[in-house]
């Protein structure tokens, strides 16, 4: 590289957005790297579809055109000028180049490595905005995503939506828990199960769905009225009101009705692919004459299974995805064809007011119930602690159940031959083998919550139809007798009151912790969100600490105030060895199917993004309206704790395999001690 060169490049990045951003030193040491490098006219310098070679190009002088070369014939896109920046979408997002750049003259093409690219973005937070910038409103990375969610909220003005013009759009995205979407031949078993079990059971069998955020007033009691249908891993409220007619009460926002749709549009994409594999007179023949059959008469499935057109792999998926009734499904699957038709009723402008109101009276009445005030009434230096978590964590480390019984239930496992080595923490075990100790032993569980109640936690099992169920807990009863041994509970005789809900879903978050914000006002000493996320760095069970949000529809942006806690690293990790906690931002997602591997290498390595979720910014926004308000006192602590439960980004990942209890139960129990600790053991 001539020092004319270097001049030109150096004065050249000094006017160009984003390298204009750069500090002195950094634009030198950025300049010492680069090569420069001539094309004659017509010559390609970029390839359409390749993902090769990891760098990007600065035309320096002369012109290029980009085209599409898919097209016949070519098709010219534009012509780029002086200047301009391309072939970023592999070096940065991980994603073939879009089109083919070809030298319109004579050019010469500043050539920078992809390594010293990406480094910038950590160097220099300006540049990495400035690029972020650039890269999501002027090229368009996100289109897919946009043009998607475009259309599900023209539906919800439309108030229906037709799943089959849904479908291309959903494909487009290439969403990355959907690797196999787009290939025809290749059935994606693991996507169709993740698909499955969060869409009603019946799902096959339904050609219309009524989506509504509020019960209509004639359907005010629907379970007296129509038969309830099951979601395995989705806590859903569907009822079947007619045979081929499904009503499904979705929450606040936009978040649930997105998961639904995406869901359904994956489930309609691989039941494509099986209707294909079926598509021969013979094989819906000989499925139409089995389920005929008499049940006492037709007998194990399996021998006729191997008669269809599927390979050993692919019907051990099929019984992945249905164990009981395959044949059956499968019939159906041949003839519904997936044509669903969506009705939705949301209430854009109050967004499912009343039945949350109603969640936070009942929770209201409960805490009178339990400690004889009403929250309205707490005395000022009553301490009220928030947790968003799940419905066991939180109430077995507080339950002296296992504390007093924890012996039995290991010499059970032992007898039973369940028990496995490799546990740093002996009652995590004890929490992993308590579900089959209950299943063995019913009454157990009923001493297990004859216990709770006795030492001061009350549950609320009826969530109004939004999803979220309740414990409430008397810190002081729990306090008198033996808890969790790895809980550190130095100020555990303070008279306070734990409000531990279940997970809310997406955008609903906000409008929730809204309520119980104004609840139990200045009397809430802390909010604590305990979760599970997806990493974008680390592994499976290592634990994520976000200092801040960043929401992904409108990249806004919002840190968490007080997390400045050097100790806190280290706590967790000694409770997990070979896992590591991580700090740094987190994205919140609008939806789980809703992301590709571009959208995650955007905010991974412009945003430094260390993991994704889908409340935590709900929860935040709701925590700072709140103070800034004045309905929360100043100073409330803010716990934000996540384990990893999946590695979007990591294409040996099964990202629909759930985690085993080994890598699921020590990160979920390691967060749940550090902030009950926080709570119990400082007083917030």
């Amino acid at each position: 590289m001539t020092e004319t060169d270097r001049e030109l490049t150096g004065n050249l990045f000094a006017s160009l957005v984003p390298f204009r951003f750069l500090a002195t030193a950094s634009m030198l040491r950025l300049v010492r790297e680069i090569s420069v490098r001539d094309f004659r006219a017509g010559e390609t310098v970029i390839e359409q579809g390749a993902s090769a070679p990891d760098s990007v190009f600065v035309l320096l002088a002369g012109s290029a055109e980009s085209l599409d070369v898919s097209r016949t014939p070519a098709f010219r896109v534009n012509v780029i000028e002086a200047g301009a920046v391309f072939g970023e979408r592999s070096c940065v997002l991980d994603m073939p180049q879009a089109l083919r750049v070809s030298a319109l003259d004579d050019a010469r093409c500043i050539e920078i490595p992809g390594d010293s690219f990406r480094r910038l973005f950590s160097e220099s937070p300006p540049f990495s905005q400035a690029f972020a910038q650039k890269l999501r409103e002027g090229r368009g990375a996100f289109e897919a995503f946009d043009a998607f969610r475009n259309e599900v909220v023209r539906a919800v003005g439309l108030g229906h939506l037709e799943i089959r013009r849904l479908v291309e759009l959903y494909k487009k995205l290439e969403p990355a828990l959907h690797p196999h979407g787009n290939e025809d031949s290749v059935i994606d078993f693991g996507a169709l199960d993740y698909a499955a079990r969060r869409l009603p059971d019946n799902v096959e069998r339904v050609f219309v769905f009524l989506l509504t955020d509020d019960l209509p007033v004639v359907y005010t009691s629907p379970d007296l009225l129509f038969p309830f249908v099951h979601s395995d891993s989705r806590n859903r409220f569907v009822y079947e009101m007619l045979e081929g007619k499904n009503m499904v009460l979705i929450r606040s926002g936009l978040s649930d009705l997105m998961d639904f749709v995406s869901c359904l549009c994956l489930f309609a994409v691989e039941t494509r692919k099986i209707r294909y594999k079926l598509n021969h007179p013979d094989a819906v023949l000989a499925l139409a004459n089995r389920v005929r059959l008499d049940p006492a008469a037709r007998g194990d499935d399996d021998a006729f299974m191997a008669t269809l057109p599927f390979s050993e792999e692919e019907r051990r998926g099929l019984k992945r995805v249905w164990p009981e009734g395959t044949v059956d499904r499968l019939r159906n699957v041949v003839f519904h064809r997936q044509v669903y038709s969506v009705d939705i009723r949301k209430q854009t402008n109050n967004y499912n007011g009343r039945l949350s109101e109603r969640w936070t009276a009942q929770v209201g009445d409960a805490a009178r119930v339990l400690l004889g005030v009403s929250p309205a009434d707490f005395p000022e230096d009553f301490g009220v602690h928030i947790i968003s978590s799940n419905t066991h964590s939180v109430s077995n480390c507080l339950n002296p159940f296992f504390p007093e019984h924890g012996a039995g239930i290991l010499d059970w496992a032992e007898h039973e031959g369940i028990r496995t080595s490799g546990w740093t923490v002996g009652a995590d075990e004890l929490y992993h083998l308590s579900r089959g100790f209950f299943k063995a032993f019913p009454e157990q569980r009923r001493v297990f919550y004859d216990t709770e109640r006795e030492w001061g936690i009350m549950r609320l099992p009826d969530t109004v139809t939004t999803g979220i169920s309740v414990q409430l807990v008397d810190v002081s009863k729990v306090c008198m007798r033996p808890i969790d041994p790895g809980i550190r509970s130095g100020s555990c005789d303070a008279r306070s009151l734990i409000v531990n809900i279940d997970y809310a879903f997406g955008e609903q978050a906000e409008e929730i912790m809204k309520n119980l914000l104004i609840l139990f006002g200045r009397n809430v000493a802390s909010i604590n969100v305990l979760g599970k996320a997806g990493a974008l760095t680390g592994r499976r069970g290592d634990v994520l600490l976000p200092g801040s949000f960043v929401e992904q529809v409108s990249d806004s942006f919002l840190p968490v105030a007080g997390v400045e806690d050097e100790e806190q690293v280290g706590r967790i990790e000694a409770l997990l060895p070979g896992r590591t906690a991580h700090r740094g931002p987190m994205l919140t997602v609008e939806g789980t199917l809703l992301q590709n591997r571009p959208m995650l290498n955007f905010y991974r390595r412009l945003w430094g993004c260390i993991g994704l979720e889908m409340e935590g910014i709900w929860y935040l926004r709701a925590i700072i309206e709140s103070e800034q308000l004045g309905v929360l006192k100043p100073g409330a602590a803010r716990r934000f704790l996540y384990y990893v439960s999946d590695l979007p980004l990591d294409r040996s990942s099964n990202l629909s395999e759930p985690l085993s209890p080994a890598e699921g139960v020590p990160p979920l129990y390691a967060i749940t001690r550090e902030v009950l600790s926080g709570i119990l053991g400082s007083g917030r």
